[in-house]
């Protein structure tokens, strides 16, 4: 599998406080990486950092070969730059961020209709085709403060997929859910795994990380303390934070298939 994403030595302050404190990452076609980390560890910091929702402090960010910014403090990548990139990944946040004077479909057709210049008959085919893929075509009409929060977030997806990105970034999107919604929303996300989608996904829901994702990354204090297999890095942690977080999460159970 080819890369997708290369990460050399990030590094993002905020203040006197250091976030992101020297991240270098690769992910491969096809992988899906589970973040993990206690709040404050940097997780959705270098999530936003690949994108340049924040503008790195230092190191620089390549997407299938390209890169994208400099390694000079407070230099962001020209706008041409950053369009290029967020057309090419897709991000979906805790919050949903739809229009809510929109339908589904509206909100799902706008990026292909306004950033990538389709016709607007080709922009709703495409938003169609996205909503039933994450089983929302039932729901294309309606506006989103007629939608529950999970389905909301599967708009949102929707609405992401529609740009169709080399890789999607997932910013905890189960945590601003009711439990009984978190279920239909990581069904979907596993069904985007199952079809081969390069994913980061910040998230706490081990169950998730251990039987989707194909590797886990711990991160602390800005750094990451630990990446391997879902199975070494969540049964067998080589660290001792590692497992005083997983021992916080005592109510994790695997989930069977």
């Amino acid at each position: 599998m080819g890369e997708i994403l290369r990460i050399e030595s990030i590094r993002k302050s905020f203040g006197a406080q250091r976030v992101l404190d020297g991240i270098d990452l690769r992910v491969n076609e096809g992988d899906v990486i589970a973040l993990l980390g206690a709040s404050g560890s940097g997780k959705s910091t270098l999530l936003r950092c690949v994108n340049f929702l924040e503008t790195p402090d230092e190191g620089r960010v390549f997407l299938r070969g390209a890169a994208f910014g400099a390694a000079a403090k407070n230099k962001a990548p020209a706008e041409s730059e950053l369009c290029r990139l967020r057309a090419r990944v897709g991000m979906v946040f805790q919050h949903f961020n739809l229009f809510p004077h929109m339908t589904a479909l509206q909100n799902v057709a706008e990026g292909p209709l306004t950033v990538l210049g389709r016709k607007k008959s080709e922009a709703q085919k495409i938003a169609h085709e996205q909503l039933t893929r994450v089983g929302m075509q039932d729901r294309a009409d309606e506006y989103p403060a007629r939608l529950s929060g999970g389905q909301k977030q599967r708009v949102a997806i929707a609405r992401a997929l529609a740009m169709n990105p080399d890789i999607m970034l997932f910013d905890e999107v189960t945590s601003a859910l009711d439990p009984e919604l978190v279920g239909e929303v990581l069904k979907t996300m596993k069904s985007l795994a199952r079809q081969g989608m390069t994913m980061l996904v910040v998230t706490h829901e081990l169950g998730f990380a251990y039987h989707v994702a194909t590797r886990v990354l711990f991160l602390h204090e800005g750094r990451i303390l630990e990446d391997g297999a879902p199975e070494e890095v969540l049964l067998r942690p080589r660290e001792q934070r590692t497992r005083e977080f997983l021992e916080g999460h005592l109510a994790f159970r695997m989930p069977h298939e």
